[in-house]
């Protein structure tokens, strides 16, 4: 039976899992400024990959050590990320954007998303440690409303950065394409650190 609990907790798990800056919220800012659309389909896509992510642990928690996978997992998000940054860096150069070559295509947006999802350590490592920690605390029933949270938020985040677009244009476009280029690389950096700690003797 589903309670009051459920609901508060699971939606605020879902925002403080969409919230925080990276590699997912970099590209749906960017997408944003072409449409709160196109921002929200991004959004939707890495959400496909929580589902994706949450119904592999349920299925495989009790056969297989999960955590073992990690080290690969930073690795490949690691190079993921970084070439992903520089791919922005130059398109930025040459005074494009990497993320305004679809005209806001369903198909693209929310592959990109999905894509950038279940290629990103931080999201798959959420997982494997606090999402697994809450599916044996408190069951699955908080995941409901984890996936409303994350709708609600990132909907509202996508149609204010389009409306902030929209008003301040070219200048603004530039501030976030920057930012999130920035994002891409610190992350992937942080990943192949992770990774190369991984090997370091306790």
């Amino acid at each position: 039976m589903l309670t009051s609990f459920d609901i508060l907790f699971g939606a605020s798990l879902g925002v403080s899992m969409a919230a925080p800056p990276g590699p997912v919220m970099a590209m749906m800012f960017s997408r944003s400024k072409v449409s709160t659309k196109s921002g929200f389909l991004v959004a939707m896509g890495a959400m496909t990959a929580d589902i994706t992510l949450m119904f592999l642990v349920f299925i495989f928690r009790e056969v297989i050590d999960l955590k073992r996978f990690e080290s690969p997992i930073f690795l490949l998000g690691g190079i993921y990320f970084l070439y992903l940054s520089y791919k922005m860096y130059i398109a930025l150069r040459n005074g494009g954007s990497l993320l305004q070559d679809s005209t806001g295509e369903i198909k693209g947006d929310y592959f990109k998303g999905l894509t950038t999802g279940l290629s990103n350590p931080m999201q798959i490592s959420w997982w494997l440690t606090a999402g697994l920690s809450v599916m044996e605390s408190f069951g699955t029933s908080p995941f409901y409303f984890f996936y409303a949270g994350i709708v609600v938020y990132t909907y509202l985040i996508c149609y204010i950065i389009n409306k902030s677009f929209l008003k301040f244009g070219q200048k603004l476009s530039l501030a976030i394409d920057a930012v999130s280029t920035g994002i891409l690389m610190i992350f992937g950096i942080y990943f192949l650190v992770q990774f190369t700690i991984s090997f370091l003797p306790m």
